[in-house]
C-alpha cells in the first residue's frame, strides 16, 4: 500500500527544483527584455536630442 505522505513528499521534491528553474528563467529573460526595450527608448532619446539641436 503506498504511503499518501510519500507521494506527496516526492512531488513537492520534484516540483520545487523545477519552480526554481523556472524562476531563474524567467528573471533572466525579462532582464534581457528590459534591458533590450532601455536602449531602444535611449536610442529615440538620443535621436531626439539631435534633431532638437
Amino acid at each position: 500500500m503506498v504511503n499518501t505522505y510519500d507521494v506527496l513528499y516526492q512531488l513537492v521534491a520534484i516540483l520545487v527544483p523545477i519552480t526554481i528553474i523556472i524562476l531563474i528563467v524567467y528573471l533572466v529573460r525579462s532582464t534581457k527584455k528590459r534591458n533590450k526595450h532601455l536602449k531602444n527608448i535611449e536610442a529615440k532619446i538620443d535621436e531626439l536630442q539631435r534633431k532638437d539641436k
